[in-house]
Formats: structure tokens, sequence, C-alpha cells
């Protein structure tokens, strides 16, 4: 398989999370297994739980991201960076983690090539808000992922989204 010259991977936290949470130990888990990109874990509007979704689709566009980068996103920073995605920057590669398929008024229309999901079904955060993944993203539905804190599947999660980096695709990654 290609290795895909990413020119960013943007680290997109949950609703209420913080760059400093979730997606600094995810970033620090990718740093040994792709040492090699640029990673970005911006600050996004729905640190505020009470942020529109739609509020944070308009930051993640006004950041300027560059074309084709990477967007992983946890929980709603999955929805948010999915949903510019289907909008208007079908460039992007998206990793949904732990994601939900809507937020508020913020829905997932359609199917992106270039985008992957990474739930659990019986998650209860987001649970009743994943089975439409199937038709919108390469999906998997992971048992080990029953709960909405990651943290403990960091080091699983970094091995999956480093093999997409570096190849484009999960190729069988995913158990």
């Amino acid at each position: 398989m290609r290795r895909i010259d990413f020119p960013a991977v943007y680290l997109l936290h949950g609703m209420g999370g913080s760059p400093n949470g979730s997606v600094a130990q995810l970033e620090t888990e990718l740093r040994g297994r792709a040492p090699e990109e640029i990673y970005v874990r911006p600050l996004m509007p729905h640190i505020d739980s009470t942020v529109a979704p739609s509020v944070s689709v308009s930051h993640l566009r006004a950041l300027g991201v560059p074309q084709a980068a990477l967007a992983i996103g946890i929980s709603l920073g999955g929805t948010v960076a999915a949903r510019l995605q289907e909008q208007e920057r079908s460039d992007l590669h998206v990793i949904c983690v732990s994601s939900p398929t809507h937020a508020g008024v913020t829905r997932l229309r359609q199917h992106m090539a270039l985008r992957v999901a990474l739930y659990c079904s019986a998650d209860p955060v987001i649970a009743g808000r994943t089975q439409r993944w199937p038709q919108l993203a390469e999906a998997y539905d992971i048992s080990w992922l029953k709960g909405h804190d990651i943290d403990p599947h960091k080091s699983a999660l970094a091995h999956i989204i480093s093999c997409y980096i570096h190849t484009g695709c999960l190729n069988g990654e995913i158990e």
C-alpha cells in the first residue's frame, strides 16, 4: 500500500473536553508510531457543552486546515470533522472515534470515501446514534470501545490509526 503524506494531523477533542485531555494522550501514542507527522490539537468551541456543534464546524472551517489533512475526532470532535468533510472538504481524511452520527441539529448525511468510524454501539453516551455509521463511512463497531473514555484504549487506537497513516487503509487491523 502507499504511504499518505498528510500535511498535518488534527486531533479534535469531544464536548466538554480539551486539547490537553484524551487527544493529548492519543497524540503521545501516535508520535511513537508516526513521529514524522505534524500534530495539531486546536481548542474547539464545544469545550463549552452549551455551544451548538454547528459553531464548532464553522470554527474548524476557519482554522484553515490544509488540503488532504487527517482529522481524528473523539466523540463530538469526530462528528464536527465529518460534517465539515461533507459540506465542503471532501479532500479531508476523517477518523471518528466514539462519535455519534448526529448531535443536536448537526447530522451526517452522506457516505464519504475518506472517512472511518471506530465506535461501539453499546457505548452509553452515543448509543442510539451509531446505527447509521455503516451507511456513512468505513465503519467498525468495536466491542472493547463500550465505555466512552478512550484513554484505556489509546495504545490500541494509536496502532489502528497509525496503520491508516502509513497505508491509507485499515487492511484488517481491527479485530
